[in-house]
């Protein structure tokens, strides 16, 4: 026997014809939504386009020297720099590094290679410097990370994290990077940090005016950023998968058992909504 006026277990809920579906985003909100992750999108987007540019730069020089005969060395590159110092400075406080990292025995003079700048707080430009000795107990095996590997595989670009990066940031970032190749040959990725809390700032206002509940999410259903401190940024949310749809009944931390997110926007979503596998989701109405 079931409560008088309620449906019996398993039974599908059917929303009064004449009320809204709380599981349906409100059209209103759901443009709002879309529009708040289509403009952190496209912030990205220009980033990456530079990143663009580097790699193709780097596939000239390489493919140069190539059909001239000797191999490569690491000054080859050198004439990148100033596209690198270009990208940190148009996009200075948000990009915080970038440069090429070469794969293993593509240089002559280097068995690795990392050619990577990064930005302070004063914008002030500095070359990275990394252990890539693999005989070394510091060594970098940049060959094992996400914003590498996913390029090398793919032969697409790639938004890696959010991460700590313990070699260049110290901080909660993402990495944007794309495939440098010669030949259809794979030789290395060119590539920027992002940091998360940057993003973080540019989208607080927006999800501050939708009014209730809401979480910016990666992919992989990592917060990158929430109006309310319940959810902190990098938590990884409980009954995630991927992305779109299958966020839905995503656990929301701090709230009564059987509280839950939905999205409102994502992946798809807006002119640029391809490049990132991020989600809205917000609070069901009550």
């Amino acid at each position: 026997m079931t409560a008088l006026g309620q449906p019996p277990p398993g039974a599908a809920r059917v929303p009064h014809p004449l009320q809204p579906d709380p599981l349906q985003p409100d059209p209103v909100l759901a443009a709002r939504a879309t529009s708040l992750l289509t403009g952190i999108t496209q912030r990205i987007g220009q980033v990456l386009a530079r990143v663009t540019d580097i790699g193709a730069a780097a596939e000239s020089i390489a493919a140069a020297i190539q059909a001239a005969g000797p191999p490569l060395r690491r000054d080859d590159f050198s004439p990148l720099r100033p596209l690198v110092a270009e990208l940190l400075r148009a996009h200075a406080g948000l990009a915080a590094g970038a440069g090429i990292v070469l794969a293993p025995g593509t240089l002559a003079d280097a068995p690795r290679c990392i050619e990577w700048w990064w930005a302070d707080q004063q914008a002030q430009v500095s070359q990275l410097h990394v252990d890539l000795d693999p005989e070394s107990a510091e060594f970098y095996d940049y060959t094992t990370t996400e914003w590498y590997r996913e390029p090398e595989r793919t032969g697409q670009p790639s938004v890696a994290g959010p991460y700590v990066d313990f070699i260049c940031t110290r901080e909660y970032t993402f990495t944007l990077s794309v495939p440098i190749r010669i030949a259809g040959r794979f030789i290395g990725v060119a590539g920027a940090d992002i940091l998360a809390a940057q993003v973080e700032r540019l989208v607080l206002p927006g999800l501050a005016g939708l009014g209730r509940t809401a979480v910016l999410v990666s992919g992989h259903g990592r917060v990158i950023a929430s109006n309310t401190a319940t959810i902190l940024p990098g938590t990884a949310l409980a009954g995630t998968a991927l992305a779109g749809t299958a966020l839905a009944g995503t656990t929301l931390p701090g709230q009564p058992l059987g509280a839950s997110l939905v999205p409102v926007a994502g992946p798809g979503d807006g002119p640029a909504g391809s490049l990132l596998p991020w989600t809205l989701l917000t609070v069901p109405a009550g």
